[in-house]
This record gives structure tokens, C-alpha cells and sequence, in this order.
């Protein structure tokens, strides 16, 4: 009788023991698992933020091509401008004004 008790008492904290043993491997696995798909979602985030940038970095490129346009632009405005004046002046004392 005290052998089986003392066989049964073995054979729980054996059981006791693996189970124990499982629950720590499984809760490993779990905690590789959730890291690999942070690094994934950390990843994924990487190459959301790259790609914003290279918007980012075209947009500002294209606003500097039109800030040069709008000056040129500018700059024959006014040279048109003036050679209207000019011309209006001219005009003016020809017509004796």
C-alpha cells in the first residue's frame, strides 16, 4: 500500500512536472510568435513611412518646380509690363499728351 502511494505520489508530480514543463514551452512559443509578428507589423510600418516620404520628397520637389515657374513667370509679367508702359508713354508724346 505505501509503495502504490508512493508510486501514485511519483507518477503526479511527474505529470505535475511535464505539465508544468508544456505550459512554460507553450508560453515560449507564444512569446516568439507575437515577436515575429510585432517585427512583421514594425516592418510594415518601415515601409508605410518610406513611402510617405518619398511623397513627401516629391511633393516638395514639384512645389519648388512651380515656385521657379510662378518667379519666371513673374519676371516676363513684369518686363511685359514695362514695355507696355513704354510704349504707352511713347504713344502719349507722339499724340502730344
Amino acid at each position: 500500500m505505501q509503495d502504490a502511494k508512493q508510486q501514485a505520489k511519483q507518477t503526479a508530480d511527474r505529470a505535475q512536472s511535464k505539465w508544468a514543463q508544456m505550459t512554460a514551452d507553450a508560453a515560449a512559443r507564444r512569446e516568439d510568435i507575437k515577436a515575429k509578428i510585432d517585427k512583421r507589423a514594425d516592418q510594415l510600418d518601415a515601409k508605410a513611412a518610406a513611402a510617405d516620404a518619398d511623397w513627401a520628397e516629391q511633393d516638395a520637389a514639384d512645389a519648388l518646380d512651380y515656385a521657379v515657374y510662378v518667379i519666371y513667370d513673374a519676371q516676363l509679367a513684369l518686363l511685359d509690363a514695362r514695355d507696355a508702359r513704354a510704349y504707352a508713354d511713347e504713344r502719349a508724346k507722339i499724340a502730344g499728351m
